[in-house]
């Protein structure tokens, strides 16, 4: 009798601390989460060049093509840099299955403007010559070619980028920033620390439409 209640308690004291566990990493999740929302807000409606509005406010805006930001959810963020080009929508859109190539670079998000030591891929020629004049050799680590790639086959893309990509046009360049959520979560990927946001620069080169 003595034993089965000391067991008991042993059990409830693990399933206790399992518990607090749980919530404490769930709330180190949340505020994470939180910290990455407001800081790409954050850098998107006042440090970035130019500055942005959120998509929704854009009926409130007094500029006749006011520069602005899509967003899904709480963890991805557009912008198209080409929205407002003349012939933009006499090209080929982007749907689910396109292929598309595209020059990218890809950065760790820290709540400013990118720089070369937060770069963790690319093939942007202009970008790969820095890093080699640090005698870096990127082709290493990553392909350096024009890369081509499907939408919406998760081996290919991540499926908050090609959500992102959805829409766009060929000829487009365009910012996608990622909440670790939408990201690589709590993965190490490479030079990528878990929990990282995310900004990829994306330049869309060619489209070829899905045959169904």
């Amino acid at each position: 009798m003595y034993m089965n209640k000391v067991f008991n308690i042993a059990i409830l004291a693990v399933a206790v601390f399992v518990a607090a566990l749980f919530v404490s990493c769930s709330n180190e999740t949340d505020t994470t989460l939180n910290s990455q929302q407001k800081s790409i807000v954050d850098y998107l409606t006042k440090s970035h060049q130019p500055r942005l509005i959120a998509e929704a406010d854009i009926e409130y805006s007094l500029e006749e093509k006011p520069n602005f930001y899509s967003q899904w959810g709480l963890n991805l963020f557009r912008y198209v840099s080409t929205y407002y080009d003349e012939d933009r929508e006499s090209k080929t859109q982007i749907e689910s299955g396109d292929k598309i190539e595209i020059i990218y670079s890809a950065y760790i998000f820290s709540g400013s403007n990118p720089s070369i030591s937060n770069l963790f891929a690319t093939n942007d020629q202009e970008k790969i010559a820095s890093l080699e004049a640090m005698e870096l050799t990127p082709s290493s680590w990553w392909s350096t070619d024009v890369k081509e790639v499907t939408v919406g086959n998760d081996d290919d893309l991540l499926p908050a980028l090609s959500r992102a990509l959805r829409g766009c046009y060929d000829g487009d360049s365009i910012e996608v920033y990622l909440t670790f959520e939408a990201a690589f979560g709590n993965k190490y990927v490479g030079m990528v620390p878990g929990k990282s946001a995310q900004v990829w620069y994306i330049d869309i080169k060619s489209v070829t439409k899905n045959k169904k």
